[in-house]
């Protein structure tokens, strides 16, 4: 090592302890804002150059490169984000914690021939900001942050394995194919990018609908399900007749777990559901008020409406024994628990009966 490069990793020995106070700052920044804005990102790595990389830099941008305060990447942060708007969305928030050195700071994106390929990734130069009360020798050092998807993320990690970083270094042959795979990646965030929206004006407009009682036709999934025990009039009504008998209260959970009992039932659209209440209620109720005998329960969840509901359809329904067995074993993997459930059903099946005969009687 000559006796430059011996000084440059004396002054790289001291600002490394240095880069390690900016590295918690910064990333504690960026995790609690990222957070508070509700951008979730995949990952948040962080790494310090090593001596080896630095020198190697340093040695190949003589001409660039005199000193080792002057690199601008010695700490690197990566935002790594699920989707494209969510990088655009992530770099404001950058803007906003650190000071900005936009001369060094590029966008890649914009940057890339039509006709190469490469990582297309939006790199920020930063210094932590002075307003904030940080020691000078912490707000003069530069750090960068790169804000990539998981997919330009995922080529750039390819890329750097292969060792093969400008088209320059590609033969002729094998160029056309990395064109091909950054194309696809590319296509494919867009594609991500595109279903996300698709999906949030879906469950705006499930949202909307339901709230104003218009989604008869809609077909049960996680998001319809969820939205209908919570928001529909018809639902609601049903769990204020639950708490004329319990009188407590309802808490809404989410009610996935009841996809496959509806499916198994044939349950299909939201109107199922609605129908569902309307001939089922009153034998709801009654099994309600039966499982009060056995449990002080005063406060319910949402989900109890669909149990007494489910229950309520196969007991008082047209259903024979392996008919109940099979509609447990459908919506429930563990086969001895659906067992455990059928016999549960058919013992209350021949209560009910026998209750509705005393009934009869008297």
């Amino acid at each position: 090592m000559n006796f430059g490069l011996q000084i440059q990793k004396q002054n790289y020995d001291e600002l490394c302890l240095k880069y390690r106070e900016i590295e918690k700052i910064a990333v504690d920044l960026l995790r609690k804002e990222l957070k508070k804005s509700k951008i979730n990102v995949m990952q948040l790595p962080h790494r310090i150059k090593t001596w080896e990389s630095v020198e190697g830099k340093m040695s190949e941008k003589q001409n660039k490169y005199s000193r080792i305060e002057e690199l601008t990447d010695i700490l690197g942060i990566r935002v790594i984000c699920y989707f494209l708007s969510q990088v655009d969305e992530a770099a404001k928030i950058v803007g906003r914690l650190f000071e900005i050195d936009r001369e060094n700071s590029s966008d890649k994106r914009e940057e890339i021939s039509p006709d190469s390929f490469g990582y297309i990734s939006l790199h920020m130069i930063c210094t932590l900001r002075k307003d904030m009360g940080y020691p000078k020798e912490l707000t003069d050092l530069k750090f960068e942050v790169q804000l990539k998807t998981i997919l330009q993320h995922a080529w750039a990690e390819i890329e750097h394995d292969l060792g093969y970083k400008t088209p320059l270094e590609i033969p002729n042959s094998m160029r056309r194919n990395f064109a091909r795979i950054a194309g696809l990646l590319e296509v494919a965030d867009d594609y991500f990018e595109n279903l996300k929206n698709n999906l949030e004006e879906y469950e705006i407009n499930t949202l909307g609908n339901i709230k104003k009682d218009i989604a008869d036709d809609m077909t049960i999934d996680r998001l319809t399900l969820n939205a209908y025990v919570e928001y529909s009039s018809v639902m609601k009504k049903f769990y204020k007749d639950m708490l004329k008998i319990t009188g407590g209260k309802v808490i809404i959970v989410g009610a996935e777990d009841y996809l496959q009992m509806l499916s198994s039932l044939n349950l299909k659209t939201l109107g199922d559901i609605h129908q569902l209440i309307i001939d089922e209620h009153d034998h709801a109720l009654e099994l309600l008020k039966h499982a009060l005998l056995f449990s002080d329960l005063e406060n319910i969840t949402s989900n109890a409406a669909l149990f007494y509901l489910c229950r309520a359809k196969v007991i008082w329904g047209d259903y024979t024994q392996k008919d109940i067995k099979d509609i447990f074993r459908n919506a429930i993997e563990d086969f001895k628990k659906a067992d455990q459930h059928t016999e549960t059903i058919l013992g209350l099946r021949e209560e009910m009966k026998v209750k509705k005969d005393e009934d009869t009687i008297h």
